[in-house]
């Protein structure tokens, strides 16, 4: 398997959105219990707009590319990663796919980590794949984890009308 000359917007320093470049590089073939998938569609969440701005504790230090879900087709599947774990699946080149990157996702094509991709839903859109993923974890580990709302638990939701509070909804 080749190496893939992709693009891919990247981020020199942080402090302005101006800042974000159009780059080309070489993406290596997808290492063990990696996936490569042919970005569609890419999310934009606050978390990436933050990174970009130097307000977000989790960002990558400089130069970066942001982009934390996509959807998109498995291109290439790198050699299986052993033990195969509880996430293990046959992924095949044409399968439609949410991605969660961890950064990275503003590309033409990216390495995943095989545990982070599900298949997209039938009648889904890229884009609505690339929109669902960051925003739902975010609403189900605020309710559910940190939260550990009950059936009878009376919740309050702000900012009902953003991805997440609709989400949380």
């Amino acid at each position: 398997m080749a190496d893939l000359t992709r693009e891919r917007w990247g981020v020199a320093r942080t402090g302005s959105l101006d800042d974000l470049r159009l780059e080309r590089d070489t993406l290596p073939p997808p290492g063990r219990g990696e996936v490569r998938v042919a970005v569609r569609a890419a999310g934009l969440n606050m978390a990436d707009v933050f990174a970009c701005l130097g307000l977000y504790s989790a960002t990558p230090p400089a130069p970066f590319t942001p982009g934390l879900e996509v959807a998109g087709v498995v291109e290439a599947v790198g050699p299986p990663d052993e033990p195969a774990g509880a996430h293990a699946r046959a992924w095949r080149s044409g399968d439609r796919v949410i991605a969660l990157t961890r950064f990275g996702g503003y590309a033409t094509a990216i390495n995943v980590d095989a545990r982070y991709l599900r298949p997209l839903p039938d009648g889904w859109s890229f884009a609505e794949g690339a929109a669902f993923a960051v925003q739902a974890l975010t609403a189900w580990y605020a309710l559910h984890t940190l939260a550990r709302v009950q059936p009878s638990d009376a919740v309050l939701v702000h900012s009902g009308a953003g991805g997440v509070g609709l989400s949380a909804l």
